[in-house]
């Protein structure tokens, strides 16, 4: 397995003015941008954030406004100047308020397979996921969340490791990033999105882009057949095929 995979802190690589800033999942790492990392460091620079280690590290609350505001000042003190945002499931929330709030110039919004714009039917999941977290036992409820994150032929020591490095995170983290994603609203704000927006949803994934072109008609998107939710890892050249051409989209 590529060791890359199981990194969690910051990895900044390539150069030149075209930059991707990546933002891992909830619990995730940011290894699961290896692929990219791998294939795309010739064609541009791809700095993937740690957002959730800094989360952990500064401590306090999992709002996003904050952890938001930390994107915000680790892309500056990476000398970072508009930067393509590409954000993977929770990272693809983050990317999508950071886009709607106006609070980083940036040149345009990846979004992959993140569950936008939050359907009530997901968002009561999710909450009720949160609370059997909070109920525990922490080992016996966190695997089972794992059920539409995998294909069959996804299963295997990649699939493993995935499910390690999520149950290795503190239950107050996991708990509260869930609640917090389903304290926002995601509909009227998508309306305030003015850059150019990508989707790209999972075979089963919940990314309903029917809903999301209703706030944002401009937004392109495609799903990838027969994939998973971390599709970054397991489809992971047909990812760097799609943040090419994104990246011609939206050049100056």
């Amino acid at each position: 397995m590529n060791p890359l995979l199981e990194t969690t802190t910051m990895m900044d690589v390539g150069e030149g003015p075209d930059v991707f800033v990546c933002l891992h999942g909830w619990c995730c790492r940011t290894g699961d941008f290896a692929i990219q990392v791998e294939g795309l460091a010739d064609d541009c620079r791809l700095h993937v954030l740690d957002w959730q280690e800094r989360l952990e590290k500064r401590g306090g609350g999992c709002s996003f406004d904050d952890i938001c505001h930390d994107i915000i000042d680790a892309i500056a003190e990476a000398g970072i100047e508009r930067p393509v945002l590409c954000g993977h499931s929770l990272g693809g929330f983050l990317a999508t308020q950071l886009a709607y709030d106006h609070g980083l110039p940036i040149r345009g919004l990846l979004i992959l397979d993140s569950a936008l714009p939050l359907p009530a039917k997901i968002r009561s999941l999710w909450q009720a996921a949160a609370r059997a977290l909070e109920a525990g036992p922490w080992d016996e409820v966190f695997p089972g969340i794992e059920s539409p994150f995998f294909t069959e032929n996804e299963a295997g020591e990649i699939q493993n490791s995935i499910m390690r490095g999520m149950c290795s995170h503190e239950h107050e983290l996991a708990i509260g990033l869930l609640d917090e994603i389903c304290a926002y609203e995601w509909k009227r704000q998508l309306a305030d999105i003015d850059v150019p927006v990508h989707l790209v949803a999972s075979e089963h994934g919940w990314l309903d882009m029917d809903a999301f072109h209703e706030f944002v008609p401009s937004a392109t998107s495609e799903r990838i057949p027969g994939s998973g939710h971390f599709i970054t890892v397991f489809n992971g050249d047909r990812v760097n095929a799609i943040m090419r051409t994104f990246l011609e989209r939206v050049s100056d």
